[in-house]
């Protein structure tokens, strides 16, 4: 890789030296004992190479005279747009202020001027921002890249409106800014439709784990969980022993409600997922570059067992529409929520964050799911000018890899919001496991998705049994998956 010549904006350095200047101590250093497997680069002290910064950090290969000279048309997602857009406002704080400045380095580097299309579209609006997507490419001009909610990308594929990424003039799959867990789901038979980045600012606050309230455990004598995943005891039959008990009719009310004490609560339904990916289970794997799908799998009988034994108890809330509130008003030990909760936590309570727990501790690693806050690129299938999009997405991706990733994961996770040394070690296994589950990115193709109904199977195992679920859908989840398939035959 050449070595990029434009520096990274003085704006952009300034906001992370005065964010520097507001915490409380100097950088931590992690437990030695969080090792891992590494999906996601960490910065690291290291010798400043031709192809690196001094923290370590590559630098793309894009030539240094690319000059489009045009207007570049991005259509997005409205309600997410704080992800990627960015502003330069003086009351907007410093990664809204880094993410418009990656934006400005990229328009410099390529000669281009992004102009936003900004249109609803995350779960309940996707189909309007499929809408607008087709319009465009069917009767107007397709825009030159998509920046969707990323249960979208997958649709668009299926539909036949997404151009096959792979091989495109200035896309280094191979490079750290593109995951490459999510380059192993999705890239089949050559062909790769969507892509996610791996310093999205939307990814890196999307990541689940397990916030535990330490004073409330000490009230106990309970064991941290930040010694129990260093001896590889962070398990689900471990987690279930030590919340026995806990519940507590706090609004006295006379019934187990919102208002009440609890051993654990889940953010909101949709991440309630994080517990069984948390626990190795999967709807598919790719095997030798073909997906096989695992929704027939004895395995998810055994799932099925854990998941309703774990979370069918007075000890368990498992779906708090509060995004956090029972947390930070102190009314569970433990959490389960994405890692952007920290910031609304921080002075409210004691808090550390560990992964999601283990099935059992033979399980290999711990692996961590995103919740779909978070967005993917793609492009249309008759986009104008593929080189110059291939540009751009490899610019930002790679900006982002080096500007937002390290504001936010590094600077603001590990050290604004890590009240003490060990979390910092617990932001980097919970990175490392991050994964992906192809049948899942394609959620939304299926009319009533797999994981949705397992979903109901264990959350309400009285009213729905699995047996009888895959046998009322099951034709209609083959012909689902088929039609996936059918998108990489091409």
């Amino acid at each position: 890789m050449k070595k990029q010549t434009i520096a990274i904006k003085s704006a952009v350095l300034l906001l992370v030296a005065a964010m520097l200047l507001t915490i409380l101590t100097a950088c931590q250093t992690p437990d030695k004992e969080m090792s891992g497997t590494t999906e996601a680069p960490v910065i690291a002290t290291t010798v400043v190479t031709e192809n690196t910064d001094e923290n370590g950090l590559y630098y793309d290969d894009l030539p240094e005279d690319l000059d489009f000279n045009r207007i570049f048309r991005i259509l997005g997602c409205q309600q997410q747009a704080y992800q990627f857009q960015g502003t330069h406002a003086e009351d907007e704080d410093a990664i809204q202020r880094a993410i418009y400045e990656r934006n400005m380095t990229v328009e410099e580097r390529l000669g281009v001027e992004i102009e936003w299309d900004l249109v609803q579209g995350t779960w309940g609006t996707r189909e309007t921002f499929l809408t607008a997507l087709q319009t465009a490419c069917d009767g107007g001009t397709p825009h030159d890249g998509v920046i969707a909610y990323n249960l979208v990308p997958p649709v668009v594929a299926v539909r036949g409106y997404a151009a096959n990424l792979y091989g495109a003039e200035y896309i280094d799959l191979s490079a750290p800014w593109w995951p490459s867990v999510y380059r192993r789901e999705m890239l089949i038979n050559d062909q790769i439709y969507s892509l996610e980045e791996t310093n999205d600012h939307g990814v890196l606050m999307s990541m689940l784990a397990v916030f535990f309230d330490n004073d409330r455990l000490e009230s106990r004598n309970l064991e941290s969980p930040y010694d129990l995943v260093a001896k590889n005891e962070w398990t689900m039959e471990k987690l279930s022993e030590m919340i026995k008990d806990t519940y507590e009719d706090f609004d006295n009310d006379q019934k187990v409600s919102a208002g009440d004490i609890f051993g654990v609560c889940t953010a909101s339904n949709s991440k309630i997922d994080a517990w069984f990916y948390g626990c190795g289970y999967r709807f598919s794997e790719v095997q030798n570059g073909e997906v096989v799908s695992l929704v027939e799998s004895p395995e998810l009988n055994d799932c099925l067992d854990t998941l309703i034994g774990f979370l069918n108890n007075n000890d368990v809330y498992p779906y708090d529409t509060s995004q956090g509130k029972m947390f930070y008003e102190k009314r569970a030990y433990f959490y389960s929520g994405g890692v952007y909760l920290a910031r609304y936590t921080e002075g409210e309570v004691n808090f550390g964050i560990v992964p999601q727990p283990k099935l059992n501790s033979e399980q290999e690693r711990y692996y961590t799911h995103l919740s779909n806050e978070h967005d993917a690129w793609c492009v249309p299938y008759n986009v104008k000018d593929m080189d110059c999009t291939s540009a751009v997405m490899e610019c930002m991706a790679s900006e982002s890899y080096r500007q937002i990733g390290p504001l936010y994961f590094e600077t603001y996770l590990k050290l604004r919001l890590a009240p003490d040394e060990r979390l910092a070690g617990m932001y980097d296994l919970i990175r490392e496991g991050i994964t992906f589950d192809f049948i899942y990115l394609y959620t939304c193709v299926y009319s009533q998705s797999p994981k949705d109904q397992f979903k109901n199977c264990y959350l309400k195992p009285a009213t729905y049994q699995w047996a009888s679920t895959l046998a009322q859908y099951k034709n209609t989840w083959t012909a689902a998956f088929q039609q996936i398939l059918d998108t990489y035959d091409k």
